[in-house]
């Protein structure tokens, strides 16, 4: 399983690194909006991590175009699970309106993390997370 973090926190990369290296998940990182549409472009990706409020192009433009160029290209539906430090519920519409298939909210745990992974790759009917998991013989606990 390939999953794309898109996180301009070198800090909260970090942690998140720390959090799916148990899961033998194969995670690559970008820094903004505009990395993470070219690195979309580039490559497969079973997820998205996206963070929301990012220098050079936000996680809610590079939603929506990355839901434009699966739209324009009939390519199938890459969950991306929307990360946020903010309640608001304004904020939270408009990265669902984007195109965003859940939000995460910062600070999360590992288990939260794993937990929404799991949720927006089995709503995208992929294999959830714990299947890959189970399928490696690996185990969390």
């Amino acid at each position: 399983m390939k999953v794309l973090c898109v996180e301009d926190n070198s800090t909260h990369s970090r942690m998140i690194d720390l959090m799916l290296a148990a899961t033998g998940v194969e995670v690559n990182f970008v820094r903004n909006g505009e990395e993470a549409v070219e690195a979309y472009q580039e490559d497969e990706y079973d997820a998205i991590l996206m963070d929301i409020q990012m220098p050079v192009k936000s996680g809610i433009e590079a939603t929506r175009e990355i839901r434009q160029i699966e739209e324009g290209f009939h390519l199938s539906h890459c969950p991306i699970l929307l990360v946020t430090s903010h309640d608001d519920e304004d904020h939270i519409n408009e990265g669902h309106a984007a195109g965003g298939d859940a939000i995460l909210k910062k600070p999360f745990t590992s288990e939260g993390l794993l937990g929404a992974l799991d949720r927006v790759l089995i709503g995208a009917n992929r294999m959830g997370l714990h299947s890959v998991l189970n399928a490696n013989h690996i185990s969390l606990r």
